[in-house]
């Protein structure tokens, strides 16, 4: 007779180990266009640039309106791959990004607490350059990014 396990624990409890591992998990993916071009600092250590994505919204009425939202993007030199990309993206450039968001409070010379919020990019993709038709990707599992 074989024995059986003595394995009581139900679905929930083993969700709630899960969210327990994935509780501090901070993964960003975004896609947009370079406002200006990237800009190196403390010594090339980084690579530093914002991108802008537009979102549309459409009213019950039937108008749309469109808002675009900037986020401000960091690759450090360690993360080889991605840095080589971004030395190299120019203003318009259209990237996809993957990162860790963080965010951090000062104040301005006039002494009014701001907020800031930074994606510290670990992969990096150049989807597109201005002008340039861009293929949908959005299905193809070999999209290598880096």
């Amino acid at each position: 007779m074989s024995k059986k396990s003595n394995n009581t624990s139900t679905t929930a409890e083993k969700a709630d180990s899960l969210k327990v591992v994935f509780a501090d998990t901070n993964v960003s993916m975004k896609t947009g266009r370079l406002v200006k071009d990237p800009e190196p600092y403390q010594d090339g250590k980084f690579i530093k640039f914002t991108i802008a994505g537009n979102k549309k919204y459409e009213y019950p009425d039937g108008t749309e309106k469109t808002f675009t939202n900037y986020f401000n993007a960091i690759v450090a030199r360690t993360y080889s791959d991605a840095y080589g990309i971004a030395k190299d993206l120019k203003k318009g450039d259209w990237v996809y990004l993957r990162g860790e968001d963080n965010s951090f409070s000062f104040k301005t010379d006039d002494g009014e607490k701001q907020n800031s919020n930074t994606i510290f990019i670990y992969q990096l993709a150049l989807k597109g350059r201005p002008g340039e038709p861009v293929a949908d990707t959005s299905d193809d599992p070999d999209l290598t990014v880096h």
